[in-house]
């Protein structure tokens, strides 16, 4: 019969936190409790709490290295310390993880219609002119099909 294993709350806590911070897998590496078990953990209300600390105690270091990689891309721009290519790449990661674990927007997306803008006739005028191209086409191609296509002979 397999082994039971018995964990502290310190040590579940210690798990938890780990794979807040780098993931389920990591925190199996650094703490060899098995990944299953770290993820059962992580489905407890007792500690969403501590995982809340966490991502809330991380956004803020994640916060203040974004924000010195910043300076850094001013000051390696300024005095061409740095290839500004590789100093913009830092602090463009820099501020994607602070976004990231801060909750806000990672990346944005639009979608723009063709009839934005347009009032309730223009929409039904277009509808019908859509719906008469339609129907033209289809025309044409059952007159292809009865007679064959003339570029073919």
């Amino acid at each position: 019969m397999p082994e039971h294993r018995r964990y502290t709350k310190r040590t579940k806590l210690a798990a938890v936190m780990a794979a807040e911070m780098g993931g389920v897998v990591q925190a199996q590496d650094q703490t060899g409790i098995p990944e299953s078990t770290i993820r059962y953990w992580m489905d407890q209300p007792e500690f969403a709490q501590v995982r809340a600390k966490t991502r809330e105690d991380l956004a803020e270091e994640i916060s203040t290295v974004a924000h010195l990689a910043w300076q850094r891309v001013a000051r390696a721009l300024a005095s061409g310390e740095m290839e500004p290519r590789d100093a913009i790449f830092a602090a463009e990661k820099a501020t994607s993880l602070q976004l990231l674990m801060s909750g806000e927007a990672t990346a944005r997306t639009e979608n723009v219609s063709i009839t934005d803008g347009l009032d309730d006739h223009e929409k039904a005028a277009l509808g019908d002119a859509i719906r008469n191209e339609l129907a033209r086409r289809a025309d044409a191609q059952a007159v292809v099909a009865a007679v064959g296509d003339p570029s073919e002979a």
